[in-house]
């Protein structure tokens, strides 16, 4: 097989990040994709540094059996502390979902907020990316503990997710009209966060990262040759029963078969 039709592959803590596979599928239909999720080990964002690189590098080493062109690290929290020591070993390239997220925030006008897990906000990752391309830009950073177990449980749209959005991001300032939805499952409790905030711009790192994906094939990786819409396998470490209903909704069309494999 040439490299170009390879599998892309994907691996998130969880399911959240089918919303890049969503992301990824809308503008790449003819990719094909291993989505790998570490369900039986959900949420990374409450874990040590140390321990989500080795979750990432574990991930990693799964996702290599299928012999990928590419790895996106679909995972906020996996970005900010394993992405740098799965690059060192991977044999392909491998892409996080924070520059991309970063490099859309700096672009847009005044002080930007960024919403995610504890570990991914602590890393401070985004704001040294975001400073990076503008030095000059304010941020400030929310850490939404809440919100991924909201969305695991597909609480995509409901009172008690209005209440807790609220809650958070009220610790915002008025004068942020841009927020960086700085974990993967974040898109799927849009409803409930702009009742919360209006008139707000929402960075969605998924799908800034499926134009990274672009560039990246369309330069030395290659698009997949065939016409047919690419196959999408989905791993996962554990599976509960709910994963279907919950999955297809972060995903935006059926989930398919589901394998299991062990961390």
């Amino acid at each position: 097989m040439s490299r170009a039709d390879r599998t892309i592959g994907v691996f998130d803590s969880g399911i959240g990040g089918l919303t890049v596979v969503r992301a990824i599928r809308r503008l790449l239909p003819g990719e094909s994709i291993t989505y790998l999720g570490d369900t039986a080990r959900l949420p990374y964002g409450t874990k040590s540094h140390r321990t989500i690189e080795r979750y990432t590098l574990q991930m990693g080493e799964i996702l290599q059996r299928f012999d990928p062109k590419l790895i996106v690290v679909a995972c906020n929290t996996a970005s900010a502390h394993g992405l740098p020591a799965l690059q060192a070993v991977s044999p392909c390239p491998v892409v996080g979902v924070i520059e991309p997220g970063a490099e859309a925030a700096a672009q847009v006008k005044g002080p930007v907020g960024i919403i995610g897990t504890l570990a991914t906000v602590s890393s401070a990752s985004y704001d040294e990316a975001i400073l990076r391309h503008d030095p000059s830009k304010t941020i400030h950073s929310v850490a939404c503990t809440l919100l991924v177990p909201l969305a695991e449980e597909g609480w995509f749209d409901d009172p008690i997710t209005d209440a807790i959005a609220r809650r958070y991001l009220n610790q915002l300032p008025f004068e942020v009209k841009t927020i960086v939805l700085g974990c993967t499952h974040y898109p799927t409790l849009l409803p409930s966060l702009e009742r919360t905030r209006p008139d707000t711009r929402w960075v969605d790192s998924g799908e800034v990262t499926a134009l990274s994906v672009d560039r990246l094939l369309k330069g030395s990786l290659g698009y997949r040759t065939e016409s047919a819409r690419g196959p999408l396998r989905i791993l996962l470490t554990d599976a509960s029963s709910r994963l279907r209903e919950v999955g297809e909704r972060f995903l935006g069309e059926p989930l398919g078969n589901v394998e299991l494999v062990e961390p």
